[in-house]
């Protein structure tokens, strides 16, 4: 009887299958910065894109957008392979502002904080993007050292009338390259 359930058990534990993970590590080393006119604070990567000021009777009701400011970032250098294919990705794993459902960035919370607000992003075409997704937002293929991503970012309302107070938030990206 014992023999019997140690080879059941044995049975139970066996290969249903193997999973092979593969991939490549680029040497494409290209600097990005960030700008447009508002954009501040730049450093490695890093920057800050200023909205406007808006009333909050523009974001009236759940849905309404306002705000439109063009940003862009830039890959560039001497290491920025010609021909390669970059893209840009907004990492939701990474980024803990991304909101599920929506897809836009969460503000802060806290005294003096407006409420019932998001910032969405648009690609370059003013199209919205769900950041929440792990699909690239832009490609370009390098040129002359340089490659460039256009975007938008405006305040959604979100749930109702947004509050009077202020908005921050942020999110992290990766640039892959093929």
């Amino acid at each position: 009887m014992v023999c019997a359930l140690g080879a059941a058990a044995s049975s139970a534990a066996a290969d249903d299958g193997r999973i092979t993970f593969t991939g490549t590590i680029s040497d494409v080393t290209c600097t990005v910065t960030g700008g447009g006119a508002t954009v501040t604070a730049q450093s490695a990567g890093n920057f800050t894109v200023g909205l406007p000021r808006v009333s909050a009777t523009a974001l009236a009701a759940n849905g309404e957008r306002a705000g439109d400011t063009p940003f862009w970032m830039r890959l560039s250098g001497t290491n920025c392979t010609n021909g390669k294919v970059a893209s840009v990705y907004f990492e939701p794993a990474q980024s803990t502002n991304i909101d599920q459902a929506t897809g836009n960035l969460r503000n802060a919370t806290g005294t003096g904080r407006a409420t019932r607000v998001q910032v969405g992003l648009l690609n370059g075409a003013k199209s919205v993007m769900n950041l929440f997704t792990s699909t690239p937002t832009s490609t370009a293929t390098i040129a002359n050292n340089a490659a460039q991503f256009d975007y938008w970012a405006q305040y959604v309302a979100t749930g109702g009338a947004a509050t009077a107070g202020t908005v921050s938030t942020d999110v992290v990206y990766s640039i892959i390259y093929n």
